[in-house]
């Protein structure tokens, strides 16, 4: 079997496709995306990035919605092992590969990470602009007025966004850019990010990237502050951290209980207190 399941051929094609979006930050480069051994959707994008990217001193992390034990994040986790037998970790500090859904991790990166989004719609524009050749001509023109009316529509009737995740972003001040569903709470850590920051849509065959120390703002106007999500007086049950993204459980008689998105962050948390 070939290492890392591509051929040697589809990981430079994607390699070359990488090196591209990374010299233009957030701009979106085509790709031949290769069938997979899992449905388009389900993570093929990232998932042929991580492939093209990771050798045999890589440590790898797989994340889906924050936690490492979910079926997407385990199954992608044990078929990149079985075709690369690379170590894989479950801690963000000890992995240099990081392939996520939906989330950053709650602990700052390092120069030595790489972190891979995997990409439903890799382009921003497609929520204001269903032609795709319109949509290009925008881009090259940097014409996101669109963009601006759906913020200004949203302010003026609800007195703020109702975009709740994949948020807009202007990345080096120049491209309007999809940041991944991931929430608004994540929005700010991929400005100036110490980890290189690479997205891959499969089923849309893009990919695009953000290299390290980049500038990343969300659209905003200059008198509205740009909010995220408020867990202000909640606190997770498990660990009792105050200042984490915070899942909203349920339980059978309808009370409302909070845990720790990140599980590793949340493990992390038990362990410096002796509880685990």
């Amino acid at each position: 079997m070939r290492y890392a399941f591509l051929d040697e051929e589809a990981k430079k094609e994607i390699r070359r496709a990488i090196l591209k979006a990374v010299a233009i930050p957030g701009y979106i480069v085509s790709f031949a995306s290769r069938e997979m051994p899992v449905a388009r959707g389900w993570g093929t994008g990232g998932l042929q990035v991580t492939l093209s990217i990771i050798n045999e001193q890589d440590t790898l992390k797989v994340i889906d919605q924050g936690c490492d034990g979910s079926v997407n994040a385990v199954n992608i986790r044990n078929f990149i092992k079985s075709v690369t037998n690379v170590e894989t970790t479950t801690s963000t500090k000890e992995a240099t590969i990081i392939q996520t859904r939906h989330r950053i991790p709650e602990i700052e990166l390092s120069e030595k990470q790489t972190l891979v989004f995997q990409v439903p719609m890799p382009d921003i524009l497609e929520t204001v602009e269903p032609n795709t050749a319109k949509a290009k001509i925008m881009h090259a023109n940097a014409d996101y007025s669109k963009l601006w009316v759906l913020l200004y529509e949203d302010t003026s009737q609800f007195g703020d966004s109702r975009i709740s995740n994949r948020y807009p972003v202007l990345v080096h001040n120049r491209y309007a850019m999809d940041p991944s569903p991931i929430p608004k709470y994540d929005t700010p850590k991929l400005h100036n990010s110490k980890a290189l920051q690479l997205f891959g849509a499969g089923r849309e065959k893009k990919i695009y990237a953000i290299p390290p120390y980049t500038k990343v703002e969300p659209l905003k106007f200059e008198d509205k502050e740009f909010k995220v999500e408020n867990f202000e007086g909640r606190v997770c049950q498990r660990c009792g951290c105050e200042n984490s993204f915070l899942d909203e459980v349920y339980d059978d008689e309808g009370k409302v209980h909070y845990y720790c998105n990140d599980t590793d962050y949340c493990d992390k948390n038990l362990n410096m207190k002796g509880q685990k």
